[in-house]
């Protein structure tokens, strides 16, 4: 009886290494089958859009004349902006706010009010580029006295990026065929993928610089270069080997 029991006992477990031993062995095996590799692509595109974004600030000791000379401001910047040939969907001018100004007295330790700061704020959307420059240009003559350079963008960026993705996952297969093919190898199907879209600056309306002095001078608006958007994406891809 006892000797029965212990050929049980060991049959059941030489069943059950067998059991574990084989998945483990079949894992290490598709692990050494695989090739990983870093796919990338980058493009340089022509910016079709820019945001502008203005502000018009004004102080006074009466808040109802700082807001009279914001509101005299904006109403000029308006004014060339349609003139520049922009839809009301484009413009923002929602942007108001009112804020008191102290100054502090130290011999009496308290504050004192000196007047009102008004500032209005103006977002544009524009989409005629050719026209930037010399936007910009007239925008400064209405007495706005903040503006930020113009942000430079595209109206359909995510087909953009779609494209440079489709050039990164092109890469990371050809990369991948190169390496097979020199081993004497055929490449499987992808096993995982993953993204990752390196951080590039968007350029921002620069001002050329002026050419000699003899040479035919260029006009305001004719100074401003828009350079180029670039979109970067690399793609890390493991492969099977057939």
């Amino acid at each position: 009886m006892q000797t029965a029991r212990s050929f049980f006992i060991t049959a059941f477990t030489a069943v059950l290494f067998l059991a574990l031993a084989t998945p483990l062995t079949g894992f290490a095996d598709d692990y050494q089958r695989r090739i990983e590799v870093m796919g990338k692509s980058e493009i340089r595109v022509a910016p079709d859009m820019a945001m502008l974004q203005l502000d018009v600030v004004t102080e006074d000791q009466n808040a109802a004349v700082a807001r009279r000379e914001a509101d005299a401001i904006t109403a000029k910047a308006l004014k060339v902006l349609r003139e520049a040939g922009l839809a009301d969907a484009d413009i923002d001018t929602t942007g108001l706010s009112i804020a008191p100004q102290y100054r502090w007295l130290k011999d009496e330790r308290t504050q004192q009010l000196t007047g009102y700061r008004v500032s209005r704020n103006i977002s544009v959307r524009l989409l005629e580029l050719d026209s930037l420059g010399e936007l910009v240009t007239s925008l400064s003559d209405t007495g706005i006295n903040r503006m930020q350079a113009p942000h430079l963008g595209l109206q359909d960026e995510e087909s953009v990026y779609r494209g440079v993705l489709a050039a990164a996952a092109e890469n990371a297969r050809e990369r991948a065929s190169v390496i097979a093919s020199s081993l004497g190898e055929e490449l499987g199907p992808v096993m995982s993928a993953s993204t990752q879209r390196e951080s590039t600056p968007r350029p921002m309306l620069v001002e050329r610089a002026m050419m000699a002095a003899d040479s035919a001078a260029a006009s305001s608006g004719e100074s401003y270069s828009a350079g180029y958007l670039s979109y970067a994406v690399s793609i890390h891809a493991t492969f099977a080997l057939k």
